[in-house]
């Protein structure tokens, strides 16, 4: 049995991928959800999967198979990996997912609507990006969740702001909140369930991973969030 073989079974899959190699520690979303990152190495590639839990209970996963850089063995594997995960048109393995509706709803006690927008769903996800800030890195690049945000932000409405601090990525939920102390006048009507709430969120994961130059660590979340709302990041 290999992880291949076993992409959509999820008992089987779980076994397959050893506790000792973790690729990321257990990152913890708050609401009792956490995401565990592992790997499995083998010569040429490795496949990396993110277990999403609530509490205890698996509730979904992302498969993302990696490829080798030399192109006879890149279509070896790809040829390999075909028929069971989705190859892309410029010759890449698409991320696999068992129950995308896990990573993409709302946390439970959300009863607005729902955006159907494809943006939208993937912002709400944990596989966004789960450090907050702006940029980061050697060459100062855009943090992963924040470009998803900037893409989104131009079409955003108040009942999408409202639908991402229901998110199960901690970091979403505090660029929402960003967002909601900067534009204050056009939550005017929601304002006490939105405060109320925010606290709830600032409980739940009081501090987040972010990255200040080339340095990562965790900070407050509730003092990032007052700091960038005075900033403009692009």
């Amino acid at each position: 049995m290999n992880v291949v073989d076993n992409f959509d079974n999820p008992t089987a899959l779980v076994k397959m991928f050893p506790k000792t190699y973790n690729r990321l520690a257990s990152a913890h979303l708050g609401f009792g959800y956490r995401i565990i990152s592992r790997s499995t190495p083998g010569g040429y590639i490795s496949i990396n999967c993110d277990f999403l839990y609530k509490k205890d209970s698996l509730v979904g996963y992302r498969l993302r198979p990696e490829l080798p850089d030399k192109p006879k063995l890149r279509n070896k594997y790809l040829n390999w990996y075909a028929g069971k995960f989705e190859i892309s048109e410029n010759h890449k393995v698409k991320p696999y997912y068992h129950n995308r509706k896990s990573f993409e709803a709302p946390l439970d006690n959300y009863s607005g609507d729902k955006s159907t927008k494809v943006k939208v769903r993937a912002y709400m996800s944990p596989t966004s990006g789960l450090w907050y800030g702006g940029r980061g890195g050697w060459s100062m690049s855009l943090l992963p969740n924040r470009k998803h945000f900037l893409a989104l932000e131009q079409s955003l409405t108040r009942e999408i702001v409202m639908e991402l601090m229901y998110s199960k990525n901690p970091a979403t939920r505090l660029t929402a909140i960003e967002y909601y102390y900067k534009y204050p006048e056009l939550f005017e009507e929601s304002k006490e369930e939105l405060d109320e709430w925010i606290e709830i969120i600032f409980k739940q994961v009081p501090r987040i991973s972010t990255l200040r130059g080339c340095l990562g660590g965790q900070e407050s979340a509730r003092k990032l969030v007052e700091e960038y709302v005075k900033l403009s990041v692009n």
